[in-house]
């Protein structure tokens, strides 16, 4: 009745300029079935709207008539927010129960404090209860989870009874803090799989890092093949959880370095201040040398071995998804040259040699005939110690040391009274043997006294010697005369002057 007149004031004019606050959208939806019995009535209206200060909500049985709860306005279980109202009504309904709803006129008002005319009428706010009630079980993940894999896409909730999708119903995931919605699932959904008490479904929004999110449910949702239906999640602490924190960022991800060195390795992170390293799959984090955990976004590592670390930001209790830094470790260079001590006379002409590599630097490069190659000559007059740098073509160096120790302790001279240069490898050139010959004219004469070779280079004639060639023609078998001067690196002279060789062909 009292609808009817306030629609006749209101088309009559009376309320036109300022209309009183209607309701837009219950629920329980008028007339609905299968209604939970824990089910919260909840009110949508046409404005924002507050609490009148008298008045109360009342709810009846339809059968009886006879008052089942009273609730006055002014109780804590009536929540109003904006432009709706949730009444939490004392104790749940009986299971098959048709009740009805009565809301005293002014008992919600609007800014303007103008009345909600309420409900008056068995038949305004009218709903039967279901025959039985579902709940839930358990949730996957855990409710108040802490650092929740921003990787979680699939949800799980168990209920008390095998279920089946209702027509009508939707998951929400919010925001927590700012209550947002940041997805709706409907339940009849290809998103959605039941599998007896199990409820699974997949969010297509990933989720925020570091965020507080909550799940609600609509009541009956679900309900049995013999009419139960799910009690629903209305409440942001039922099933609510954190993410963890986006993973660290780094432009490292792949580095090559050479065996045996160090390396600077950076991470970064919008928020986080605290970082974990791990090598390999070592479940420990990298502690430094008193065994404190590595919580900067730096580390200096020694890489002796390809190796992978990961990385996680770190922040209130919760740890990040890790990242991977491949770190390949190039091979070094491996010589077997240059020897580690060498002892010669002072003066005396000698080579300096390494391998293992495709370049080559000798320090000091004083006295070498050429310090960028891997074979040099050199003189020295004194204890010396060179370094030779060996950089194999990964670019990788290894630096190796060579002693030379002055030594006029030994001195030698020979030669052979035969040699035969016919290619087999054997005695093929005639050269000068001995140590510490510092100094040197060697000269070959044919019988005819003819000179048919001589060097001053005492390298050259112990090292090369004579071929038994003359300008390149090979000489005949017979016998030559050869004479020499020369000096040891003590400056005493050599012991013989002259001599003859067979060449033999």
């Amino acid at each position: 009745m009292k609808k009817f007149w306030l629609l006749c004031l209101f088309l009559f004019g009376g309320f036109v300029a300022n209309a009183l606050p209607t309701d837009t959208l219950l629920f329980p939806a008028r007339n609905a079935t299968l209604v939970p019995s824990n089910v919260r009535l909840k009110i949508y209206f046409n404005e924002n709207i507050q609490k009148g200060s008298t008045g109360s909500v009342r709810i009846f049985d339809a059968v009886s008539n006879n008052q089942i709860f009273f609730i006055p306005i002014t109780c804590s279980c009536i929540t109003v927010s904006e432009n709706w109202a949730e009444i939490v009504i004392p104790a749940s309904l009986s299971f098959n129960q048709v009740v009805y709803v009565l809301i005293s006129s002014g008992a919600f008002k609007n800014m303007l404090n103008q009345d909600f005319a309420g409900f008056d009428d068995a038949y305004d706010w009218r709903f039967s209860i279901a025959n039985g009630l579902v709940t839930h079980q358990s949730f996957n993940p855990v409710p108040n989870t802490h650092c929740l894999s921003l990787q979680q896409n699939i949800f799980q909730i168990t209920l008390s009874a095998p279920v089946m999708a209702s027509p009508s119903g939707k998951i929400r995931i919010y925001e927590k803090l700012t209550n947002t919605l940041h997805e709706q699932i409907p339940v009849q959904s290809s998103r959605v799989l039941i599998s007896g008490q199990a409820v699974s479904f997949l969010i297509n929004q990933p989720l925020l890092p570091f965020r507080e999110y909550y799940i609600t449910i609509d009541p009956a949702s679900f309900r049995t093949s013999a009419g139960a239906v799910y009690e629903g999640i209305y409440d942001s602490f039922v099933w609510q959880f954190r993410t963890t924190l986006a993973k660290p960022q780094s432009n490292q991800t792949n580095v090559s370095v050479c065996a045996n060195s160090s390396v600077l390795l950076r991470v970064a992170h919008p928020t986080a201040t605290q970082f974990r390293w791990y090598r390999d799959n070592n479940p420990s984090p990298i502690t430094n040398a008193i065994g404190q955990v590595i919580v900067t976004d730096t580390m200096h590592i020694h890489i002796t071995q390809s190796t992978t670390l990961h990385v996680s930001a770190w922040q209130a209790g919760c740890e990040s998804e890790k990242i991977a830094i491949e770190i390949t470790a190039k091979p070094l260079p491996t010589p077997t040259l240059p020897a580690a001590e060498i002892r010669i006379g002072r003066n005396i002409p000698f080579t300096l040699e390494a391998n293992g590599g495709v370049s080559y630097q000798w320090q000091p490069s004083e006295g070498l005939s050429s310090p960028n190659s891997a074979i040099t000559q050199a003189i020295v007059n004194e204890n010396t110690t060179f370094q030779v740098t060996i950089t194999n073509a990964e670019g990788c160096s290894v630096l190796r040391t060579v002693r030379i120790i002055i030594d006029d302790s030994e001195k030698d001279f020979f030669l052979p009274t035969l040699f035969s240069p016919n290619n087999d490898g054997i005695h093929d050139c005639l050269r000068v043997m001995g140590k510490n010959i510092a100094e040197i004219e060697w000269s070959i004469y044919d019988r005819n006294g003819k000179l048919l070779y001589r060097t001053r280079n005492v390298l050259e004639a112990m090292n090369t010697g004579w071929d038994g060639t003359f300008q390149g023609v090979p000489l005949p078998q017979e016998m030559y005369i050869w004479t020499i001067q020369g000096k040891f690196s003590d400056g005493s002279p050599l012991p013989q002057k002259a001599g003859s060789v067979l060449l033999l062909r």
